[in-house]
């Protein structure tokens, strides 16, 4: 009797320590009050983060197909648009005009009304526009809605990378955008590729009294990507960041829920989250109540809070570095593929340094008779320089190296190799390092992965337009000053594009390590 007793009272104890186990496990699993960086973290990095990070990828290379391809069109579209030599040089800058011009407007967009509904109207309406352009029979009807279009494109091209980051865990970050940048590199061989299979051929088809030939059809496939993205974008996600640094802690947590049940095929009911916690990014716009709404609080960050310390230090500096990048891999490279087929399929007589073979004796060529071809030899040379320099791109974003030592290598490389390029009178060496130029590809990745990193949630969408917006910026400058002085003072001009570079080189110095974390408290969400 004694040990019947006993055993049932242990039985009865064992069944409490086991009730009590539940209890401390279900508490467990609901977490209450939780940080959003640690709720991103519950929420799993799976098929979700591989779907989204795919389509801003998408939407990246869509931007850079419209930005590049233009390149290409307005060549062989010289004789049907009856374009002057004059005026080559700044139709080929519009798309980086109109993101000049309204980059920052576009990141302010983003940080207001949100990454999705802006980046689908913004992708959407480039799309339009530049499909409208192909259409145009006259020069100016062209222009006009190339410039229109390049309105809507700055967010496509620079928004992509942060809502790309922002649906992910912290760790995850700075690898998003370096693998992203890289790709977007490797892929944009398809810009000079899709030339070469369209432009040589000589069909023409007549509409009405509009004569419709491949560089139109080049020019539809250029802007084609840009209005499937915005589609596509229809069924994703609000970035749950943006979302709670409007206090919209509700909806940033449904939003956290549909991508715990997307990764991991359970009901969104189950995402162990219950409730997140306020932080310091968002206090300064304001608490929210229980269903998630803005309560009354202090006034909201403006875009002016980046003309102050801390963030007015590293706009400058990403601004300057995203500058030198751009005035260079859009400027003075983007007569690399005419530079290289006149210097390596020139005259057996013409001996000399780059310089001396593009400028002889004056360049008094004209015939009177209007030429659009492109030599197969000057796409061979763009997709297969493109491929190699966009494969060492991606191994270099892939490789366990600080941004700020890739940023310094970068620039002394490419630096070295521009001065190399006007002084060598080896035709193939000269040949080898312009190509190189566009290894400044691989600086894109982590210039914006710093802005990432230095500017809240808050301002970060009008942080990545305005550095942008000065890399545009840059991209004009450098594409109308190589176009105006290669043929004025060509070698001056390869001097000041290498000292820009050194100077980059130099100035990235300032830049922290990645295992520094005095300048990551400010944007934390």
């Amino acid at each position: 009797m004694f040990f019947k007793r006993c055993y049932s009272q242990r039985k009865m104890n064992e069944e409490v320590d086991v009730q009590s186990d539940l209890a401390v496990e279900t508490k467990v699993k609901e977490k209450e009050n939780v940080d959003l960086e640690d709720a991103l973290d519950l929420a799993g990095h799976g098929k979700y983060q591989w779907f989204h990070s795919s389509l801003m990828l998408f939407t990246l290379l869509a931007a850079v197909l419209e930005m590049g391809g233009i390149a290409f069109v307005m060549p062989a579209a010289t004789c049907d648009l009856q374009i002057p030599d004059n005026l080559k040089g700044i139709l080929t800058s519009i798309p980086n005009i109109g993101v000049i011009l309204t980059a920052t407007l576009w990141g302010r967009a983003a940080d207001t009304l949100g990454r999705k509904p802006v980046l689908i109207i913004s992708s959407a309406m480039s799309g339009l526009l530049g499909l409208a352009a192909a259409f145009m029979p006259t020069l100016l009807g062209f222009a006009l809605l190339k410039l229109a279009g390049s309105l809507f494109l700055s967010s496509p091209s620079s928004l992509s990378f942060a809502y790309a980051c922002e649906i992910m865990p912290m760790k995850y970050r700075d690898i998003t955008v370096l693998i992203s940048n890289g790709l977007v590199m490797v892929l944009s061989t398809v810009i000079p590729a899709f030339a070469w299979l369209i432009l040589p051929y000589s069909w023409r088809l007549e509409i009405g009294t509009l004569v419709f030939r491949p560089w139109r059809l080049l020019t539809v496939v250029y802007v084609m990507p840009l209005i499937i993205a915005a589609v596509f974008m229809l069924g994703m996600q609000e970035s749950p960041k943006f979302l709670a640094t409007r206090g919209k802690w509700q909806e940033s947590l449904a939003v956290l829920r549909r991508v715990y049940a997307f990764n991991t095929g359970l009901a969104p009911e189950e995402y162990q989250v219950k409730s997140l916690k306020s932080s310091s990014d968002t206090v300064s716009e304001g608490s929210s109540d229980s269903n998630g709404e803005l309560a009354p609080g202090p006034r909201k960050l403006t875009a002016m809070a980046m003309l102050k310390p801390p963030h007015v230090k590293w706009l400058a500096l990403t601004s300057f570095l995203m500058f030198g990048i751009m005035s260079v891999l859009s400027g003075l490279f983007l007569f690399a593929p005419d530079i290289l087929n006149r210097t390596l399929f020139g005259s057996e007589d013409e001996v000399g340094t780059v310089c001396v073979v593009l400028n002889p004796n004056g360049n008094s060529t004209d015939t009177g008779a209007c030429v659009d071809d492109i030599s197969h030899e000057a796409f061979q040379i763009m997709v297969i320089s493109t491929l190699i320099f966009g494969v060492i791109v991606m191994a270099a974003s892939m490789m366990p190296l600080s941004k700020k030592v890739v940023l310094v290598a970068m620039f002394v490389i490419v630096g070295a190799a521009c001065l190399v390029s006007v002084l060598t009178t080896n035709m193939i060496l000269a040949a080898v390092t312009m190509s190189c130029l566009q290894l400044l590809s691989l600086g894109i990745g982590p210039v914006m992965a710093y802005v990432v990193r230095f500017f809240p949630t808050s301002l970060r969408g009008t942080a990545v337009g305005a550095v942008l917006m000065f890399g545009r910026l840059g991209s004009a400058v450098g594409a109308n000053v190589a176009g105006l002085l290669l043929a004025a003072a060509c070698t001056a001009t390869f001097y000041g594009f290498t000292a820009l570079l050194f100077l980059c080189a130099a100035l990235s110095f300032l830049l922290p390590g990645d295992n520094s974390r005095d300048e990551d408290s400010s944007s934390q969400l």
